[in-house]
């Protein structure tokens, strides 16, 4: 409770020293993650404080960027790619937290327009096909992005106490993309917007996890060579130390 307090007190003197009266306030205490080697994911804590009640939306996403989608066929006893399509715009990491469930909101254009809940996200790309057709690779990819733990099927809880101050979790999987993820911060009353904030979450690699990272990306054909001759040597290692056990 006692950080509760300390948040708000700092984001209120801020904000109103700066702007002037805010309905919403919110912010990190640290809002960097460094991917290394041992990286295993991470939680963040986001705190604010409302002025005003009403329906609390946050909402993160993560860098877009442009994927190619393959769709498999089992051909005999193969599974392999049969035609293959290209979406831009696609989110990294998507991640929703409400006070309360959306369906009960009862605002679902506001939520369409704004890509509010996994339903709502729309991806640029592959217009060629039909729209059922297109939904089909659009709730593929969803499904893969659920799978890496990049999205989330549930939508986090926002909690209140009280009636001012709130708290949620943002869990980042191990495989997440570099770059700064939008956290967008919504309160809703009477289908408007009455308060809004924007912070950020920048993910960046260090130490022996970016050199190679860097290698593989600027020099891929050597780092190939080595990662082949790696996994020889390792295998190599490995028949001689059980050829020894069991001499």
């Amino acid at each position: 409770m006692k950080l509760f307090i300390i948040i708000f007190l700092y984001l209120s003197f801020f904000c109103n020293s700066c702007y002037g009266k805010q309905n919403l306030i919110a912010g990190f205490l640290d809002n960097n993650i460094n991917i290394d080697v041992g990286f295993t994911g991470k939680k963040l804590s986001y705190f604010g404080a409302i002025d005003i009640q009403g329906d609390l939306v946050i909402i993160v996403t993560g860098p877009r960027k442009k994927i190619k989608v393959f769709k498999k066929e089992k051909k005999i006893w193969f599974w392999l790619n049969s035609s293959s399509r290209i979406f831009v715009d696609v989110p990294s990491y998507y991640f929703v937290a409400t006070s309360r469930p959306l369906n009960q909101m009862k605002n679902d254009s506001f939520l369409k327009i704004n890509q509010i809940g996994l339903e709502n996200l729309r991806f640029e790309g592959a217009e060629e096909i039909e729209e059922i057709e297109r939904a089909k690779w659009r709730n593929g990819i969803i499904d893969s992005m659920k799978k890496m733990g990049n999205y989330f099927s549930k939508n986090g809880n926002i909690d209140i106490i009280d009636e001012h101050l709130f708290k949620t979790e943002i869990s980042f999987s191990s495989d997440i993309a570099e770059g700064v993820y939008i956290v967008d911060s919504l309160l809703l009353k009477n289908d408007s917007v009455i308060g809004s904030n924007r912070s950020f979450i920048n993910v960046s690699k260090s130490g022996l996890g970016e050199k190679v990272y860097l290698f593989a990306t600027e020099k891929g054909l050597l780092y190939g060579i080595f990662a082949v001759i790696a996994a020889m040597l390792f295998g190599f290692s490995v028949n001689e130390a059980i050829r020894k056990i069991n001499a």
